[in-house]
C-alpha cells in the first residue's frame, strides 16, 4: 500500500474527518507543485475508500489486495496514453464505468492524472459527470497546473493543496530512505526542496549529466565550444532532462547575481555558475530562460520536434 507522506498529515486528517462524517464530496482537486506527493495522496485516498477492513487502509483485506495488484474493478486510473492529451474516448469510458453499480458493493474511485491535460472535449464531458455524480463515486483530479482546468471543473471540486515540506521534514524523511553516505542536504537542494524528486529523478546518471552539462556552460558563453557539437553530445541524453537541468543552472546564475549566492540549488557548482554569471547580463539570462521554456513547451506539445535541433537553438542562446 502507498505510505502516507508525513508532510501531508494535516490534509489527510481533514479528508478522513469528512469521510467519517459522511460529507465526502464527489469531486476532489489535488493541486500542488510537481513531485509534491499528489499521486501518493490520491492512491492513499482510493485505498482508504475501497478498504473494508477496520483500520483503513488495512492492507490485508480482499479489497486492499486488489488495489495493490492493480486489479480492483471499482478503481479507475485515467492518464496519458499514446497522445499528449487525455482524450474524449477515455472520458466516455470513465462515464460508462461510473454509471455501473460498484462490483464490490462500496465506493467507486477514479483518478485523473494529469488533469490539466484534459482537452476541451474531454473536460466538458467530465463536467457532466461532476454535475450529476453517481452515488458513492469519487472523481479525483490531480494537477500541477490547476489554473489550466476549466473554471467550471474547478468549481465542482473540493480543492486540496499539497505543498512543499519543510527542510526539516524533508531531511528526516530522506534519512529513512537513502544510504547514510548520501549528502541529503545537497540532493534536496538540487531537487528544489522536493524529497520525492530526490528518489524519483536524482540518480547517479542525473548527477553525471548535471556535471557534464555544467562543464559546457562557460566554454559556450566564451565561444570556445560549438553549440552544434555540444547539442550532438547532449542529444544522446533525454532532451527534456537536459533542458530542465540547463534551466536550473541558468536560474542559479541569476540567483547568484541577485542574492550574492545565498539561494542557489547547485551549491557545489557555485564556481562554474559564478563564472558564467560574469559573462552574461541578467537580462540575457532571463531571455535564455524564456528560450528554454519555449523549447520545453515544444517538446511537451502535440508535435514531435527534433531534440537535437531544439538543443542547438538553446545552446546558441547560451553564448
Amino acid at each position: 500500500m502507498t505510505a502516507l507522506l508525513p508532510w501531508q498529515a494535516s490534509a489527510w486528517q481533514r479528508v478522513c474527518v469528512q469521510i467519517v462524517d459522511g460529507k465526502m464530496p464527489h469531486g476532489i482537486l489535488l493541486a500542488g507543485p510537481p513531485d509534491s506527493g499528489k499521486a501518493n495522496f490520491a492512491a492513499g485516498l482510493a485505498a482508504y475508500l475501497l478498504c473494508q477492513g477496520h483500520s483503513k487502509p488495512c492492507g490485508e483485506c480482499r479489497q486492499c489486495n486488489l488495489v495493490t495488484a492493480g486489479t480492483h474493478p471499482d478503481l479507475l486510473e485515467v492518464t496519458l496514453e499514446d497522445s499528449k492529451q487525455i482524450r474524449i474516448e477515455q472520458i466516455r469510458a470513465l462515464i460508462h464505468w461510473a454509471t455501473q453499480t460498484a462490483q464490490q458493493g462500496g465506493y467507486k474511485v477514479c483518478t485523473i492524472n494529469p488533469a490539466d491535460k484534459l482537452n476541451n472535449q474531454s473536460a466538458n464531458a467530465l463536467l457532466k459527470v461532476l454535475e450529476e455524480p453517481p452515488p458513492n463515486t469519487l472523481i479525483c483530479l490531480v494537477s500541477d497546473q490547476p489554473m489550466r482546468l476549466l473554471p467550471t471543473l474547478r468549481s465542482r471540486c473540493q480543492r486540496i493543496e499539497l505543498g512543499t515540506p519543510s527542510q526539516q521534514e524533508a531531511v528526516l524523511w530522506l534519512q529513512g530512505q537513502l544510504d547514510s553516505s548520501a549528502d541529503i542536504e545537497l540532493l534536496l537542494s538540487i531537487a528544489g526542496g522536493m524529497p520525492l524528486r530526490v528518489l524519483d529523478a536524482i540518480d547517479e546518471d542525473y548527477l553525471k549529466l548535471r556535471l557534464e552539462l555544467s562543464s559546457h556552460l562557460v566554454p559556450l558563453a566564451k565561444g570556445d565550444r560549438s553549440p552544434i557539437d555540444v547539442a550532438a553530445v547532449m542529444a544522446k541524453e533525454e532532451v527534456g532532462r537536459v533542458l530542465g537541468l540547463l534551466y536550473q543552472l541558468v536560474s542559479d546564475s541569476i540567483a547568484l547575481t541577485l542574492s550574492g549566492g545565498k539561494v542557489i540549488k547547485n551549491r557545489d557548482l557555485s564556481e562554474t555558475i559564478q563564472q558564467y554569471s560574469h559573462l552574461r547580463s541578467v537580462s540575457h539570462r532571463y531571455k535564455l530562460l524564456d528560450h528554454i521554456s519555449e523549447a520545453l513547451g515544444q517538446l511537451n506539445g502535440t508535435s514531435n520536434p527534433n531534440g537535437q535541433m531544439l538543443l542547438e537553438g538553446v545552446f546558441v542562446k547560451v553564448g
